[in-house]
């Protein structure tokens, strides 16, 4: 169920582990910060080419995962194409549920 992935999401958000928006996620990615990046499904390719390079050159895993309105409302914003988990557990658990419900 991908349902308890978006609420782990929602989690992260309101303990203060969570960065949203392009360039936020950018800081984020480079300062160390993120222990894991969410994009969405619909983001632009060019947008996503830059997040993914900036993901591997600071070593950050990523995942992508619905839409922007979905991702968005997770973490009670009206739509978001790419956040940040900052908390290695919160982004443990939100892959392992991801990959718990593709099964």
């Amino acid at each position: 169920m991908m349902r308890k992935a978006y609420d782990l999401i929602g989690i992260a958000q309101r303990a203060g582990k969570a960065t949203s928006g392009t360039m936020a996620v950018q800081r984020s990615l480079k300062g160390s910060r993120a222990c894991l990046l969410i994009i969405s499904e619909d983001v632009s390719e060019n947008t996503r080419e830059v997040l993914v390079r900036a993901s591997h050159k600071h070593q950050v895993p990523h995942i992508i995962l619905g839409d922007s309105h979905v991702l968005g409302h997770s973490i009670g914003k009206p739509f978001r194409v790419a956040l940040t988990i900052d908390d290695s557990g919160l982004a443990d658990a939100i892959v392992k549920a991801v990959k718990s419900a593709d099964m």
